[in-house]
């Protein structure tokens, strides 16, 4: 029994050695890239860096979330960072994670490679960062990184506040959508231009400030109507404004590029937070008509 306890306390040792040479790695690799494209470095945060380190865990000992970015426990990206103390409240917050490359440079490759995930590295909102690294069970690492809009060293450092009179329970935002209206079916010239307009009322808790369309059906996957406007070859339009509150509406403007052919030409489209999480399938779509 004494050998077992030895052994296993050995190999948490070897495993917390692992994951520290493995954030720094990571962080080192993210902060070179953000700077060489001209977007601000991230900060360490201690409640980002919690909550991205057990994700990182949980994928080793559980293997690939489902639904993605989702803990064993059922909790989403914002529920795990919030019950961490980051302030989700107040912040853009988001998630990217990896699995199966055993090195950093290797990780930034498949999320490189993503246009989902670039969008995330690539947003200029973020400020502060936490790098979780698991390289052991279900893969040979695990890699999940949770950014923050401000590093949060300040809420850590803070002095415990006076205990309240009655106890406050803090509540995760949630985030949901309805559809609201759109433009008509547009209509362009074989290789033309064309523009499609469409709004969602934010029907839940927190305010967006990272709305974006996403292609659906097949989800994500890059469309051939893209334009250079697009934030991505599956990212049609961001919200048109800085902030949508709860109860209002978030304008995307989608510019479309129209195959040389003739025809009617299908795009579904579908709200989504980036780096957080999918709002509800609402059918939304448009037929460009190429004529």
């Amino acid at each position: 029994m004494l050998i077992l306890a030895l052994f296993a306390a050995l190999l948490a040792q070897s495993h917390s050695a692992d994951a520290t040479t493995n954030q720094d790695s990571i962080a080192q690799a993210v902060n070179a890239y953000r700077i060489a494209h001209g977007l601000p470095a991230v900060a360490a945060s201690p409640t980002l860096q919690a909550a991205a380190q057990f994700m990182a865990e949980d994928m080793a000992n559980h293997g690939v979330p489902n639904p993605p970015h989702y803990s064993s426990d059922g909790r989403g990206p914002v529920q795990r960072l919030a019950d961490a103390g980051y302030p989700v409240n107040l912040y853009q917050v988001g998630e990217i994670i990896a699995w199966g490359s055993t090195t950093a440079s290797g990780a930034m490759t498949l999320w490189l490679n993503s246009p989902t995930h670039l969008a995330v590295l690539n947003d200029p909102a973020y400020h502060g960062a936490g790098f979780g690294v698991a390289c052991w069970g279900a893969f040979p690492c695990a890699w999940v990184i949770d950014f923050g809009a401000v590093a949060d060293q300040s809420f850590a450092a803070a002095a415990p506040a006076p205990a309240p009179a009655a106890p406050i329970i803090a509540v995760s935002p949630t985030y949901h959508a309805a559809f609201y209206a759109q433009s008509a079916f547009p209509i362009a010239s074989p290789g033309g231009s064309a523009q499609f307009v469409i709004a969602f009322t934010n029907t839940g808790q927190a305010g967006w400030d990272a709305a974006r369309l996403g292609t659906n059906h097949p989800q994500d996957a890059p469309s051939a109507l893209v334009s250079s406007s697009w934030v991505a070859a599956n990212r049609p339009a961001q919200q048109t404004t800085t902030y949508v509150a709860p109860g209002q509406q978030a304008w995307f403007v989608v510019n479309l590029t129209a195959p040389s052919t003739p025809g009617t030409y299908r795009l579904y489209i579908r709200p989504l937070i980036e780096g957080v999480t999918w709002l509800e399938d609402a059918g939304a779509y448009l037929d460009l008509v190429v004529q």
